[in-house]
């Protein structure tokens, strides 16, 4: 009221009589919120009339405005805690009818498990289906990425372009870029790696002109990116992001591992720890990438703890990385060899080799499995399986299961539940090496064929 009449005081006087009347219409407003709170619907609706509001609750009939059911009392009044307890305790209900307690809580590891992604299914009877193939690309094709439904695939190649199929029908949609064309809205250089975000309907992609470039995947061929993001001093190798699309990672050659947010879409933490460029990244566990690189080394980093572990068994360049599930990942590099690591162990837990010593280009897996794909320079794909010795033995036996021959070097490997997508080009994607003009540059597909135990 003082703060009222100070208004008032102050105020010429063909505005005194509009600011108290403002005033008291805003009392009433707040005395009208807060008999809805105490008193019910009736005593709400005799207010909002006194006070010549509208009531909300009137013009929803009777009915909650959004068509649930009204709240009884009890679960207006209840705090976060006691809303907590309530569900906990309907959710046990329903679990626990016609079950005994051994099993209730049997079921509950098993949905904390599956939750967390601890849950690993042995692969049993697996082999290939027969290939298909894609081209469009002029150069060869250096990274690839699938939707969640599998009906799309997203392609990048040293031409700078990047396409857009659909899977069933092999119709292509091309996306801006070219090289030296630093207007086209796209990338000038050859583009070396690419990620799908579609919690937030973006394309990411990086590559030899020190950019990440952001796309909207919805839109119509020819339409330019929507933003770029600097930051790196050297090609962008990599670019993953995590499940819920909060956050992305960008690796490049400077040696750097770049944390970006998504929201803001602006850098929020360098790390550093590779003394060589990297070369390669996977992701499966928020704020845990998985990075290889030219020093030999593969790096598990932890964010919320700002450090990282070093696994370092491998004698060249580490060019491929792969993660199976919260604890295992897979490496692959230039001295043929594939090693299987655990977050508690500093030694490989399985070693594999492929022919002839070939160089390991590509990795992929079957998430929370114990199979892994490898693609090499040769365009050997193989499918490999780890298993146990015997239950007291932690080391696994890595044995390959299924292999075929590529029309080229395998770049990238993308792996869904019904097929795997291979990257195909006629040299290796971060250089010139083992150029052969008679390989294939395009896109493969390998039907998956697997039972799950």
């Amino acid at each position: 009221q003082g703060f009222a009449q100070a208004c008032v005081g102050l105020a010429p006087q063909s505005i005194q009589h509009s600011s108290h009347q403002r005033f008291f219409v805003m009392v009433k407003r707040k005395r009208a919120s807060l008999g809805r709170a105490k008193a019910g619907r009736s005593v709400v609706e005799n207010q909002a009339q006194a006070a010549d509001i509208p009531s909300d609750i009137e013009s929803a009939s009777g009915e909650d405005v959004l068509g649930a059911a009204p709240k009884s009392e009890d679960e207006f009044f209840e705090t976060a805690d006691e809303k907590r307890v309530r569900l906990a305790k309907e959710y046990l209900g329903q679990m626990a009818d016609g079950k005994a307690p051994d099993q209730v809580q049997e079921q509950l590891v098993r949905d904390v498990d599956d939750q967390a992604g601890r849950v690993r299914q042995q692969i049993d009877e697996f082999s290939f289906g027969e290939v298909r193939y894609l081209k469009g690309h002029k150069q060869s094709v250096t990274s690839l990425c699938l939707s969640s439904d599998e009906r799309t695939v997203y392609s990048a190649g040293k031409d700078c372009a990047i396409l857009r199929w659909d899977v069933e029908t092999g119709k292509k949609d091309v996306f801006p870029g070219g090289k030296n064309l630093f207007q086209s809205g796209g990338h000038f250089s050859r583009v070396l790696s690419m990620s799908l975000v579609e919690e937030r309907n973006l394309l990411l992609s990086a590559g030899a002109d020190k950019l990440v470039r952001l796309w909207d995947p919805r839109t119509p061929p020819k339409t330019p990116c929507i933003q770029k993001l600097l930051g790196h001093q050297a090609p962008v190798t990599c670019v993953a992001s995590d499940s819920d699309g909060s956050h992305f990672y960008s690796a490049s050659l400077d040696k750097s591992l770049k944390v970006w947010d998504l929201a803001s879409r602006k850098a929020i933490n360098t790390l550093f720890g590779h003394v060589s460029g990297i070369t390669a990244m996977d992701l499966y566990n928020k704020g845990r990438p998985v990075t290889g690189g030219a020093d030999k080394t593969a790096r598990l980093w932890k964010l919320d703890k700002d450090t990282h572990l070093m696994f370092s068994k491998h004698t060249c360049s580490v060019d491929a990385v792969a993660v199976l599930d919260s604890d295992r990942f897979v490496s692959g590099s230039q001295d043929g060899n594939l090693f299987l690591w655990s977050h508690g162990s500093k030694k490989p837990i399985a070693v594999g080799s492929v022919d002839s010593g070939q160089w390991i280009s590509a990795l992929g897996a079957i998430r929370r499995s114990n199979v892994a794909f490898s693609g090499s320079v040769d365009g050997k794909l193989h499918a490999w399986s780890f298993t146990k010795n015997n239950d007291e033995d932690r080391l696994l036996k890595c044995t390959s299961i299924a292999s075929l021959q590529a029309p080229g070097c395998v770049n990238a490997i993308a792996v869904g539940k019904r097929f795997l997508a291979c990257a195909l080009g006629q040299e290796h994607r971060l250089g010139r090496w083992f150029y052969d003009c008679k390989q294939r540059n395009g896109i493969m597909f390998v039907p998956l064929s697997y039972r799950e135990s």
